[in-house]
């Protein structure tokens, strides 16, 4: 909610009303498979563009914008949160919630690796180090959007170009009930296309950050590095088609390695070992 003292221009009120009025009559699907937070989230995402949405302008409160589309709060601030990640609105602590027409619009688009590898000409390989069934526990429930307790599929790889390691990954997987991959796949293929060919799994957008560490020792040990060496780690979340949580990974680039991202997807170049 706005504090008491903040006026709201007239226009400002004007931009407000017609959003609520146009997501009042978007019909919601309440019987299929893809979630409620995904369809208020990607409504929100159209009407900003449709409507040329004002960025000095705050977006309708919550509750408001909730009412609207007739879901809950709980339910709409999910679909703002992802937004949010996404560079499509940005909240301000006692003001509210803004649209960012300048930023990021559309989902984060995934590329395998091992396919990037073979279309530049490069032999990829990967060595399986762990395989493992566990149940969700925090922060992996809250950013994928799962029950605690859900059962995860773990995987932890060396990812290599030409014989040389290139990345460390720990991958958390929810997979259908009745999905499992094998050490022998993984080894042999890249994951993205083990989900959609032997999962059913298509993912199709998400978020990704990066922050800089010291290795670990069983990392530096792996990508052959120093102990200690300073590393790269990407932190990524992924969903697929029906807005479902899937993937929740950590990935792991020595010193040496450039991380390059574009909306269409993400690729990797290292001087010293993919020149």
């Amino acid at each position: 909610m706005l504090p008491r003292c903040y006026c709201v221009p007239v226009s400002a009120l004007n931009a407000q009303a017609e959003l609520l009025a146009r997501l009042a009559d978007v019909p919601l699907t309440r019987s299929g498979a893809t979630a409620l937070h995904w369809q208020c989230g990607e409504t929100l995402r159209q009407l900003i563009q449709e409507l040329h949405y004002p960025p000095g302008v705050p977006l309708p409160p919550e509750n408001d914008m909730a009412k609207a589309l007739g879901v809950s709060r709980p339910t709409l601030r999910q679909a703002m949160k992802r937004l949010s990640a996404e560079g499509v609105v940005h909240s301000q602590r006692g003001v509210g919630a803004f649209a960012l027409r300048t930023g990021i619009t559309r989902g984060v688009g995934l590329s395998s690796l091992h396919r990037d590898l073979l279309s530049s000409g490069r032999s990829p390989s990967t060595k399986v180090l762990l395989i493992e069934t566990l149940a969700a526990q925090s922060p992996i429930t809250e950013e994928l959007n799962l029950e605690p307790g859900r059962k995860l599929f773990h995987v932890k790889r060396v990812r290599y170009a030409d014989g040389q390691p290139l990345v460390m990954i720990y991958t958390y997987l929810a997979l259908p009930d009745d999905a499992h991959l094998t050490r022998e796949q993984l080894e042999k293929d890249g994951l993205y296309n083990l989900l959609h060919q032997v999962c059913g799994v298509e993912l199709v957008g998400g978020q990704q950050r990066v922050s800089v560490r010291q290795a670990t020792a069983s990392e530096a040990t792996h990508l052959g590095i120093e102990a200690a060496a300073p590393v790269m780690v990407a932190h990524r979340v992924a969903f697929d088609t029906q807005g479902r949580g899937v993937e929740y990974a950590h990935i792991v680039y020595p010193e040496g390695v450039e991380l390059q991202s574009d909306l269409r997807g993400t690729s990797l170049r290292a001087g010293t070992l993919l020149a």
